[in-house]
């Protein structure tokens, strides 16, 4: 097929989702710049649109996923969800339902897709980001990429499918990077396995004219992306895995927090302590419950933990709210967690976010 051009209807109005085709290949591209890319619902929904129509396509070869501007995707919009959330609590057809259930469903989506889909990371991906990514065969790092998974910073846990995901990294740099929101540069997700490929961006053009004429082999993917793939250099991680392993291996928070404390001589250590107690403690263990009761389950599974959560999350009064609050209301960047520290949040506290939702379950695939 000859390459070619041209544009495609999602059915929105305003669209912050662009959909082109060039030859075998079908750009999904979101525009939203100036917000980062932050995923709203209308988002989800054209980008799912645009998703089907290309998977359902037969000309369709392959799938690029891309951001416009400096962001792929920095994660969701928290400030909007928060404020809806505060109007009216979670329920269905409410906002804090509806984002959360579409999106998920939208992760799994990807996930199950027989067309593989490339996406790249030529600047910040996080959060959400990482859902429409994470799911999908190849993801590309470039010099740009600055990943991670920030929320027990705002009161929050890593969703999108991040328990099953991060809880599959190697060693305990799954619960690290959950916990700490460490950001990740292009070599360190390419060591992690979240980044399959490297490659600059001067040669993501060319890595587009290749995609443009593959068949409907991922083998023929894979190939184009090895061919421009590149050395991004030394992972920073590479060399505090042992630290990582030995402190992050454990079941608690406070086995976790004393294992640092107990490393005087590491100044990383030490920093990713001091980090740790910024957090919401209460994210904190609800992300390390996720990730360690994910070990073995299937990304449906995980996704319908995490809607459990996040619903939990949604409604007042949770560490969510004051999070959003001190970081992007306020922006005082000083949440005052309740509970306020580690020790005082009981498993009965945590408990309360692995209820389950009855008829307000998520509902993935074939449930639908």
């Amino acid at each position: 097929m000859r390459a070619h051009s041209r544009v495609m209807s999602t059915a929105a109005t305003a669209s912050e989702v662009a959909l082109q085709r060039r030859g075998r290949l079908a750009c999904i591209t979101l525009t939203r710049p100036k917000a980062l890319n932050a995923l709203t619902l209308p988002m989800v929904r054209e980008l799912h649109a645009a998703l089907d129509q290309s998977s359902s396509d037969p000309s369709v070869s392959c799938i690029l996923l891309s951001g416009e501007g400096k962001a792929f995707c920095a994660g969701g919009d928290v400030k909007g969800l928060m404020l809806a959330a505060l109007k009216e609590p979670p329920a269905r057809g409410a906002l804090a339902d509806a984002f959360f259930r579409e999106e998920y469903q939208l992760n799994a989506v990807i996930a199950a897709s027989q067309k593989p889909q490339v996406s790249i990371w030529d600047g910040f991906c996080m959060g959400g980001g990482a859902g429409i990514s994470v799911h999908g065969a190849f993801r590309i790092a470039t010099e740009k990429t600055v990943f991670a998974m920030p929320e027990t910073n705002i009161g929050m846990f890593p969703d999108v499918g991040a328990s099953f995901f991060l809880s599959t990294l190697p060693g305990s740099l799954g619960p690290c990077l959950a916990l700490t929101g460490a950001r990740l540069g292009p070599a360190d997700v390419l060591y992690t396995g979240l980044a399959t490929h490297y490659i600059p961006s001067s040669s993501i053009p060319e890595l587009i004219r290749k995609l443009e004429a593959c068949d409907n082999a991922a083998a023929a993917v894979r190939d184009a992306c090895d061919s421009l793939a590149a050395d991004p250099g030394t992972p920073p991680l590479a060399a505090v895995r042992p630290t990582i392993d030995r402190c992050f291996g454990h079941d608690s928070v406070e086995e976790i927090l004393a294992a640092l404390r107990g490393m005087p001589e590491s100044d990383w250590a030490h920093e990713t302590l001091v980090g740790l107690h910024k957090m919401s403690p209460t994210a904190c263990k609800v992300t390390l419950r996720l990730l360690r009761e994910a070990k073995g389950l299937s990304l449906d599974a995980c996704l319908r933990a995490e809607f459990r959560a996040c619903q939990r999350f949604m409604l007042q009064p949770s560490d969510f709210f004051e999070g959003i609050r001190a970081a992007l209301v306020d922006k005082d960047k000083s949440p005052r967690w309740d509970p306020p520290t580690i020790a005082d949040v009981t498993d009965e506290h945590v408990d309360e976010f692995f209820v389950p939702l009855g008829e307000r379950e998520l509902q993935l695939g074939a449930q639908e």
